[in-house]
């Protein structure tokens, strides 16, 4: 990966987190802290976080569905 796609993908995964949090806070009514503490400590993350899986390029929406699973399940859905 270059530098300019590092910086691409660093950027989208972290506009997807600040999102994915959001609709944390807003639909579950978790503080600002528990929502970062679910998404950082989820297989969603790990998913996110890997520039391979191309999972961070889609919508936060998306991204939020299969953490609202993984959290109601225990697991990740794929």
């Amino acid at each position: 990966m270059t530098q300019d796609e590092q910086r691409d993908f660093e950027f989208l995964r972290e506009r997807r987190l600040a999102q994915v949090a959001a609709l944390l806070i807003e639909e579950r009514g978790l503080n600002f802290n528990d929502a970062f503490r679910e998404l950082y400590n989820s297989k969603t993350y790990e998913m996110l976080s890997d520039p391979r899986s191309g999972f961070y390029i889609q919508s936060a929406r998306y991204i939020y569905s299969y953490l609202e699973k993984e959290l109601n399940t225990g697991r990740l859905e794929q």
